[in-house]
């Protein structure tokens, strides 16, 4: 299912900003401001730019939501490699990431201001942007990209054949995250299956822990139901759902059997769990306060923080199912479209440099995910990620978060409609199963 909405009568690009800036009170003041002060705009840790000698020198501004201690760290990797090597980086940090920063990004394009470079997300509103010639094809030749960058990956960045977006790193949302001394102080095992799952989950509550730790948010119980959702239905019904937008899928006995589990769930969590960010809910697991949270591989960094170490003190596996399969998110550098011939020079420098195996091993280590590219050495990774990276190289387990695959609009009802058969406990899983299908259907 393609993406975008483009090409229905009476589509405006502008529409959609209006769209995509909503979430953000207050933004558009905001991006008033980025317009008029961008060029001196530079991270905390890095200077506005390197300038060699010559006024030609591959010069780009690059707007990215890279910010934190540890993101900031693998950004200098990028921006090292390309001072290296002769090129000229203009830092612009967006003030947060997600649908935040894409929106200060867009205002800044639509406004006439096109940072160079910019950080953006795969999915409909960067098809929308090349749609409207407003980012530009991927400069140099990414013929052989098919070769080395996941199948799923390389269809999600094109765009009318042409390649609009460079695949820095693949993000999995489908770990089961643990704390070992909690299971093995309550004897249960890692589960493999949902009922093996559920079975643990009984166990530790009779215990006094919290089973699972969720933070009670839309967008993390989408996650939960995503990984039941693999769990139970296998790769084919996430396929028929996501990808296909196959509604005969929505009437399935193995979707209501998703439901079924995924309602379960609800005994197994803490009264605290309402609107709780991810970040505090990790740290329930790490105190041991908690046994089991299902989360991005991004929970690392509150791991390392609490002073232990991914796939030791807390382990890490793939959420239960019976076909191994990771979810990705995928972080993207796009382009904008110039006839300055410094800029362009520096955007096919930046282009060359993300797409280096030794520069994506290196950013994605600091990162805490995985290369973009299939081809890279998983030596120096920490298990997690050296796991992600084997299951990565088969086709059959590349699975995209709908959120590259739907419609703006749809992914978000997706969201709602699932938060609330979550916390609505009235609600049967028929109820629930056929909710979803009204949802899907809405956006036929």
């Amino acid at each position: 299912m393609r993406r975008s909405q483009r090409g229905q009568p009476g589509y405006r690009f502008v529409d959609h900003l209006a769209r995509w800036l909503e979430p953000v009170p207050g933004l558009l003041t905001l991006s008033t401001a980025l317009l008029a002060g961008a060029a001196g705009c530079t991270g905390s840790n890095a200077p506005a730019s390197t300038e060699p000698s010559s006024a030609e020198a591959p010069s780009i501004e690059v707007m990215h939501w890279l910010t934190s201690t540890r993101d900031d760290s693998a950004l200098a990797v990028l921006r090292n490699a390309l001072v290296t090597r002769g090129g000229i980086w203009r830092d612009t940090p967006m003030p947060d990431a997600g649908s935040t920063g894409r929106a200060t990004a867009v205002s800044r394009i639509v406004g006439g201001q096109s940072p160079d470079v910019f950080q953006f997300s795969l999915g409909s509103q960067l098809d929308e942007l090349a749609a409207q010639h407003l980012a530009a094809a991927v400069p140099g030749d990414s013929s052989a990209w098919h070769t080395f960058f996941p199948a799923a990956i390389d269809r999600a960045a094109s765009f009318q054949g042409q390649h609009i977006a460079v695949p820095i790193d693949i993000r999995g949302e489908n770990w089961l995250f643990y704390n070992t001394a909690v299971l093995r102080d309550a004897g249960v095992a890692v589960p493999r299956s949902w009922p093996e799952f559920l079975a643990a989950a009984a166990t530790l509550k009779a215990k006094g822990k919290i089973p699972l730790a969720l933070g009670g948010q839309p967008w993390q119980e989408r996650i939960l139901f995503n990984a039941v959702l693999l769990g139970i239905g296998g790769r084919d019904l996430y396929r028929r759902l996501y990808e296909r937008s196959d509604h005969t899928a929505l009437q399935t006995d193995a979707l209501l059997r998703v439901f079924e589990t995924f309602g379960s769930l609800r005994d197994y969590v803490d009264q605290g769990s309402p609107g709780r960010r991810w970040n505090h809910t990790t740290k329930l697991v790490t105190s041991g306060q908690a046994a089991f949270q299902i989360m991005g591989d991004w929970a690392k960094d509150e791991i390392i923080a609490a002073g232990m170490h991914p796939g030791v003190e807390i382990g890490c596996v793939l959420a239960p199912a019976t076909e191994e399969a990771y979810i990705m998110l995928v972080d993207v550098f796009a382009f904008a479209p110039t006839t300055n011939t410094a800029t362009k020079s520096g955007q096919l420098l930046f282009a060359r440099v993300v797409q280096d195996p030794l520069v994506q091993v290196e950013f994605t280590r600091r990162l805490g995910a995985i290369p973009a590219r299939t081809d890279a050495p998983k030596e120096g990774f920490d298990s997690c990620s050296a796991r992600a990276m084997e299951v990565v190289r088969n086709a059959d387990s590349q699975l995209m978060d709908p959120s590259l695959l739907l419609p703006g609009g749809l992914a978000g009802a997706i969201d709602d409609t699932l938060a609330r058969f979550w916390h609505d406990r009235n609600l049967t899983p028929s109820r629930g199963r056929e909710l979803l299908r009204e949802t899907f259907l809405t956006y036929q």
